[in-house]
Parts: structure tokens; C-alpha cells; sequence
């Protein structure tokens, strides 16, 4: 259950969201402190913030929208792309966002789940043959939400070659992974890539996100997208700084790796416990369904706050990585419970 669902008080430990524990960087926290233009509006296209993602990503600022969240990119995109009764091609398990923010701009929702777990694979050849002429999109979240599977680049790159329709690939985790598809994208004209500063930079609470476009469908994105791509002054002002900071955010994304490994394979030990592979900065794994209760009850009564899932994945909990502390913590309060149901 999310923390903020409770709207209750008092001290929380916050693991349901994939939020990144630390907060500015040394850069970003010196723009901060000393910020004091918020009576006046960014500039309308956002010119530097623009060229120092275009720098880190790699590619051409002529490429590159941004927004008010990765969310927000997705809806520019929807609106520049989608008319009513055009399918989305998505693969459950994966981010729900997809299928509320497509399904309200008139789309219709084309499922092709992924294989079971713990695996999670992608199925390729069903992906290819659902697409047909009424496919505006296809989405493949590459590390996937809420599995943390990292799909093959080659298994990615057949269905980009064998459609004739743009393939959007969700890179919010990323830098957790290591996995990028620039490649791709400079190679095929019809990949879009979608990443965010929310959870590798820890700027959750600032919303910046962005998007890397072909040049041809860049024209269209601009006429869809609001005043100042919706991101304020004081949210590029903090981004830009911390793309100065890159070396500082990797160290950070180094010890919620090696966190997120050592978690999962102390869950691995648990009696009727699963942690699957995870690429992200979370790690799903299944509890014996005799401790279900008992384990939802001492997390919330610890205010440890997860999520948990129903469907293809029901009797499983996602866990975002946080700091050393709240790990261990989280990490007793299941194994207390799980001993006692043995």
C-alpha cells in the first residue's frame, strides 16, 4: 500500500514508490540554496535544460523534449500521436500508467503479457503480430516496472525491424541496468526513448523527465507539448546542475545496486520466499500465502510501506531500495513474521 494512501503522521519508511533515497547533489543542492528567480517564468523552450540532457544522453537537443515528469512526456506523446480507436500495444505485467493515460486519449489497450514468472519474458513474435494497421505504439519498459526484468537489446531490436509503427522504449531505470538504446534509436526511425531525472538523479519531488524523438515526428511533439514543456524554474535549474554531478549520481546508483543484490538474496533465504532478478532500483519477490496477512500487518504497523499487486501477480510485494538502515529494517520485520509461520 502506498504511504501516501494512509494520509497518516509520524515518521514512515517510504520503499512503494522507487524513489531514490539520497537527496541533491552536491551541485544540485548549491543551485538550490541559492535560487531566488522563481518570480519569473523559465524560458519557453527550455534552451539549457535541453542541451545538458542532449549532452548526457548523447544525442542532438533537437531531439529532445522534456516535461514536467516522464508522465507528462507520455501524455505530450499521446496527444501528438494518438486518435480514438488507435491500439497501444503494452505487455502486463508492466507500469499501469500506460494503460489509464493511452486508454483516456481515445486508445485502445492491446495486451501481450509477458511469460510467467520468474523469467517475465518478452514475447516477441505475439508483440509483432498484433501490430497491425490501427498500431500507433508499442511500449516495452526496459528495465520493467514492477518485475525489474531486463529484456534482450536483440529481442527489442526484432520488433522495432518487424513493425511498421513507433516502439517506445520506457528507460526510467536505466542507469540501474546499464542497458541504454541510443543505438536504436539513431539507428531506427521509428524508436522513441522515455527516461526520467526521478529516480537515478533522486529528483522525484522536482519532475523532470524527457523524451528522445526521431527527427521527423520532433515537429508534431512541439505542437503538443504546453508552455515551458510544464517543467518550473527552480526544477531545471536543479537538473541542470545535478547532469553536472553525473560521477556523484553513479556512486549512489552503485550502492542501491549492490543494496538491491544483497536484499534479494536475503529474501532468497527465507522459507517460501522468491526475490526475482531485478535491473531496477526495486525487487519483487512472492511470500507464502499463509503469512500474507501477518506480513501486510507488521509493515504497516513498523510504517514500512510497499506495494502489492493483484492479477498475474498476486501474493507478491514490490520494494523500492533505500537507504542501509530502512533495508534492514524492512528486511526484519518480513523475516520475523516468516519465521513465525514455519
Amino acid at each position: 500500500m502506498p504511504a501516501q494512501s494512509l494520509g497518516s503522521s509520524g515518521p514512515v519508511v517510504r520503499l512503494d514508490f522507487n524513489e531514490s533515497p539520497f537527496g541533491l547533489s552536491t551541485s544540485a543542492r548549491a543551485v538550490f540554496n541559492a535560487f531566488t528567480s522563481g518570480n519569473r517564468y523559465p524560458p519557453f523552450a527550455q534552451d539549457a535544460l535541453v542541451a545538458a540532457i542532449a549532452a548526457y544522453a548523447g544525442v542532438d537537443a533537437t531531439r529532445i523534449m522534456v516535461g514536467a515528469g516522464l508522465d507528462d512526456v507520455f501524455a505530450t506523446l499521446a496527444i501528438a500521436t494518438i486518435e480514438v480507436g488507435d491500439e497501444v500495444i503494452i505487455s502486463d505485467p508492466t507500469f499501469g500508467v500506460y494503460r489509464s493515460l493511452f486508454g483516456v486519449h481515445g486508445a485502445n489497450i492491446v495486451d501481450v503479457p509477458l511469460g510467467p514468472a520468474p523469467d517475465f519474458t518478452l514475447n516477441v513474435d505475439a508483440i509483432i503480430a498484433a501490430s497491425n494497421e490501427r498500431t500507433k505504439l508499442i511500449i516495452i519498459c526496459n528495465p520493467n516496472n514492477p518485475t525489474g526484468t531486463l529484456f534482450a537489446k536483440a529481442d527489442i531490436r526484432r520488433i522495432v525491424e518487424n513493425v511498421d509503427t513507433l516502439v517506445a522504449i520506457d528507460e526510467a531505470y536505466a542507469e540501474f541496468s546499464g542497458a541504454f538504446h541510443v543505438d536504436l534509436a539513431d539507428e531506427y526511425p521509428n524508436v522513441v526513448l522515455l527516461r526520467t531525472l526521478s529516480k537515478f538523479a533522486g529528483l522525484a519531488g522536482y519532475r523532470v523527465g524527457y523524451g528522445i524523438f526521431p527527427p521527423a515526428l520532433m515537429p508534431w511533439i512541439r505542437r503538443a507539448a504546453p508552455a515551458f514543456y510544464n517543467v518550473s524554474a527552480i526544477s531545471a535549474a536543479v537538473a541542470i546542475a545535478s547532469l553536472q554531478d553525473v560521477d556523484e549520481l553513479m556512486q549512489n546508483v552503485a550502492i542501491l545496486n549492490q543494496e538491491r543484490d544483497a536484499l534479494a538474496a536475503n529474501l532468497n533465504e527465507l522459507a517460501g520466499v522468491e526475490a526475482y532478478a531485478s535491473s531496477a532500483n526495486f525487487v519483487l519477490f512472492s511470500i507464502p500465502p499463509e503469512a500474507d496477512v501477518a506480513i501486510t500487518a507488521a509493515l504497516q504497523e513498523n510504517r514500512i510501506f510497499i506495494r502489492r499487486f493483484g492479477g498475474s501477480l498476486s501474493g507478491t510485494i514490490r520494494v523500492s531500495i533505500g537507504s542501509p538502515e530502512e533495508n534492514r529494517l524492512f528486511f526484519d520485520t518480513v523475516a520475523s513474521v516468516i519465521a513465525e509461520h514455519r
